[in-house]
């Protein structure tokens, strides 16, 4: 009786491994889960640290400290004028709406992107005087700025979110709709006045005007642009990049 209770589980031990060389189980598939769409504290992130704020904020100094047309133009954006004519273009309906929609935005992701201007002091005492005479009027100073500051890198970077449809694109279309108000405010008496101050001292309001449209895609169409621009005068230092497809001088507001 033992040898036959043996043999009994010999026998359904062997149809046991049997059934599963006959059956072998299949291999589930396992499908990657994507990785979460990127927030828009992680988008703002991801431009801000491509730029190197301390050589900008270098720059800065070297030429408040030594360079008497970027004086000038220091104290034209901080006058009662520009400080109106920003006033008008923060309190305008459309541009409350936008930023009130990016904190909620940022809000939401559970990030902590700053989104108001920094307060930072700046040293009245020049940390490198040997390069006091390294300065070269206003457009000495642009493009010095150009050099830290990488737009082309930048706008590649903006272009490749906006194709992936996420949040950054309906951050990237509601801040393009801000067009017309910039336009709108830039149009009052009081920037035309600040606007008129920076060309007496120099500055190429178109040039300036061309860098502020082409960060926030608000360039203008060139089958839309004015004909002629008005002279403006360049600093003897350097020749100023006017491009011809820009609208009138303009007032850095944002």
């Amino acid at each position: 009786m033992k040898c036959i209770a043996v043999l009994a589980i010999i026998v359904f031990c062997g149809m046991g491994s049997m059934a599963q060389l006959a059956n072998p189980k299949r291999p589930v598939a396992v499908i990657p889960t994507p990785p979460p769409a990127p927030t828009m504290a992680q988008d703002l992130t991801e431009i801000m640290t491509m730029i190197n704020p301390i050589q900008i904020r270098q720059l800065m100094a070297r030429y408040l400290l030594n360079d008497a047309q970027f004086q000038a133009f220091v104290r034209i954006i901080n006058s009662q004028d520009a400080y109106m004519t920003y006033m008008r273009f923060r309190s305008q309906p459309e541009v409350l709406g936008f930023l009130s929609w990016v904190r909620a935005q940022i809000m939401l992701s559970g990030g902590e992107f700053q989104l108001e201007e920094s307060e930072e002091l700046m040293s009245i005492i020049n940390p490198t005087p040997f390069w006091a005479n390294t300065v070269f009027g206003w457009q000495g100073f642009v493009n010095e700025f150009l050099l830290y500051y990488p737009e082309q890198m930048i706008r590649m970077h903006i272009n490749m979110k906006i194709t992936q449809n996420g949040i950054f694109t309906q951050f990237w279309n509601r801040l393009m709709a801000l067009k017309p108000v910039y336009e709108r405010v830039i149009a009052m008496p009081e920037a035309q006045r600040v606007a008129s101050a920076l060309q007496m001292n120099g500055i190429d309001t178109v040039q300036l005007d061309t860098f502020i449209r082409n960060q926030f895609g608000w360039q203008m169409p060139p089958t839309l642009a004015p004909s002629t621009t008005a002279a403006v005068p360049v600093s003897s230092s350097a020749p100023a990049v006017v491009e011809p497809s820009v609208a009138a001088p303009l007032v850095p507001v944002v």
